[in-house]
């Protein structure tokens, strides 16, 4: 990819940062001059980012609405930035960054990628005003695919056959890459702390479909049973999402001793060395949750529902336990199953390390993210 000019298209910094940067290095370290266009929310993620090399691009995106037609001049700046930089490819990341990428592809005409990283609140959520805008989000997923050479990437194997059989994206066009990958060796595996009080860890965005709820009824259930343990809450509360948790909701559960709340944590790999089992109850549209597969690299047990994404990383009674979502007796069960099993844990724990080594880490997200890429430039050079 030497001499290219490789865009990426973003919503927010802090994402890009968390679940992107390695793979934007690759593509940097390949001799690529990299653009970032994305909402620049924290000065010192900028400012690294610059000194990285990265040229990065302010692109004020209002992330809280679904509806795209509402954001006409986040769409007319990010045609006129990329008319600016004349890419060779651009990839852009997540549901509103793909609808305007491929708008904007019919009037510049260059080759793209949009990640499909889950389905998000856009598909899975029921709300009236999310289900009034999903014919919408699905037509122009299905227009930005007329005459502009493109891929989707998926993070799962049920999106990517959704999208195909619904027929917004042809199997041509569609990939699957599992997730963003792991630093197998940041997230190693370290043998439990022998306590008296399992730690249960929940770490993940603060929003409702997360399904913390369900996790602090869940706990409440096995403290009537006299069972003890601490419910550990970390993660960023994203009030910008439609569908966050209000942090009135949080303090409460804090004053009841429902959970520790710890804000957010930047040592990952600390935090899931001091847990016991890792709990993500979720119902919302996931690509394939980065905290399960740090959890698995780390040799923890994990508790997760049974929905896509979740599936490609839980196996169930290997690595962890797959639920029924919204079913809190269930996740108690679950939850107390393992509390009561700790060499069950351990057997898992290791199970999910050989998973992630196979499967997940991040060398091999890399290598399959490079290869859609070159794909992709040497199409367009044999066109020129």
């Amino acid at each position: 990819m030497k001499h290219c000019i490789f865009v990426y298209v973003i919503n927010v910094d802090w994402y890009f940062e968390l679940h992107w940067l390695n793979r934007a290095l690759a593509v940097q370290e390949s001799g690529a001059n990299v653009h970032i266009i994305m909402g620049f929310t924290d000065s010192e993620i900028t400012s690294r980012l610059r000194k990285m090399g990265f040229i990065c691009h302010q692109w004020n995106i209002d992330r809280k609405s679904i509806n795209p037609f509402l954001n006409f001049k986040s769409l007319v700046d990010l045609y006129l930035l990329l008319r600016s930089i004349s890419p060779d490819i651009i990839h852009a990341i997540t549901i509103k960054p793909n609808i305007y990428l491929g708008l904007i592809s019919q009037f510049i005409r260059i080759p793209y990628i949009l990640s499909v990283t889950g389905t998000g609140i856009v598909f899975s959520g029921k709300v009236l005003t999310v289900r009034l805008v999903r014919p919408i989000v699905r037509l122009l997923y299905k227009t930005s695919s007329t005459m502009v050479r493109r891929r989707i990437i998926f993070e799962n194997f049920e999106d990517r056959d959704y999208f195909v059989k619904t027929r917004l994206c042809s199997s041509r066009d569609a990939v699957t890459i599992l997730g963003a990958g792991v630093n197998t060796e940041l997230f190693k595996p370290i043998s439990e702390n022998n306590t008296q009080t399992p730690i249960i860890l929940f770490a993940a965005r603060l929003l409702l479909d997360k399904g913390l709820g369900d996790l602090v009824e869940a706990g409440k259930l096995l403290r009537k049973k006299g069972l003890v343990f601490s419910i550990f809450v970390a993660g960023i509360a994203d009030y910008s999402s439609i569908n966050a948790i209000e942090e009135n909701t949080l303090e409460q559960w804090k004053r009841e001793g429902a959970i520790q709340w710890l804000g957010t944590e930047k040592n990952m790999p600390d935090l899931i060395a001091k847990s016991n089992i890792v709990v993500l109850p979720t119902f919302y549209g996931e690509g394939v949750p980065c905290v399960l597969i740090e959890t698995a690299s780390c040799g923890r047990a994990i508790v997760a529902t049974d929905v896509p994404g979740c599936r490609e990383i839980v196996r169930h009674n290997e690595n962890g336990l797959l639920i029924p979502s919204h079913d809190s007796k269930a996740l108690a069960d679950a939850i107390e199953f393992l509390i009561k099993n700790p060499e069950f844990r351990a057997k898992m724990g290791a199970r999910g390390r050989k998973i992630v080594e196979a499967e997940f880490s991040k060398e091999i997200v890399i290598k399959q993210t490079m290869e859609v890429y070159e794909r992709l430039l040497s199409q367009k050079r044999k066109h020129c």
